[in-house]
């Protein structure tokens, strides 16, 4: 009897991880469910009509958004303001994107990176961050370029998109080398080959 009765707390612990377990695959089941349905949400609130295409912002500071929208409609592309790294994956299952400018300084947006990597390879991310290590990190997961703090200076970002875009570097060399932007890739036109050949 005694051995039945120093058994159950250990059944008890066990139950307890079953439990922890159903609840994490139920999230997860709920969150791929949410994800699956975010472009038809997004038809019903926007219409695929008001959406732009070109470039994308994700981030929920108004201030950001105001500042990237007005620069890119200046330099002639569309945009896009999730505020949800979710939705902008939606938006990216719904139309074609040529960059995406995402917002990392209070989230990390992982899923983002893994998305475009896996989906869409084309498409050029520009990472806001607010240190180096996150730069390093932006870089390390298929970042084209970063930008350091919500305060960037508009110009780099007017670099970035003509030496990604128009020019179609790969990814901005000096930067991935742990160089500060100095223009040259578009102030000299130098193609992904000739930053090799210097390197």
């Amino acid at each position: 009897m005694r051995k039945f009765i120093n058994s159950l707390p250990n059944l008890g612990e066990r139950l307890d991880r079953v439990d922890d377990r159903m609840r994490q695959a139920r999230r997860h089941l709920d969150r791929q469910v949410e994800e699956a349905l975010i472009p038809l949400d997004l038809q019903e609130d926007f219409s695929i009509s008001e959406l732009k295409g070109d470039v994308m912002l994700v981030s929920r500071d108004d201030d950001l958004h105001n500042k990237v929208r007005d620069l890119l409609w200046s330099e002639g592309y569309g945009c896009d303001l999730p505020e949800r790294t979710s939705e902008a994956i939606g938006m990216l299952k719904m139309l074609r994107y040529r960059m995406v400018i995402a917002d990392c300084t209070r989230r990390a947006r992982s899923r983002l990176f893994e998305y475009v990597k896996r989906y869409q390879p084309y498409v050029k991310i520009i990472t806001i961050v607010s240190n180096h290590g996150q730069a390093r990190e932006a870089m390390r997961l298929g970042s084209y370029s970063f930008l350091m703090g919500r305060n960037f200076d508009p110009e780099q970002l007017r670099t970035c998109l003509m030496s990604s875009l128009k020019l179609k570097h790969e990814v901005c060399w000096l930067l991935s080398h742990g160089e500060r932007c100095n223009r040259s890739c578009i102030d000299g036109f130098e193609s992904d080959k000739d930053f090799r050949d210097v390197g």
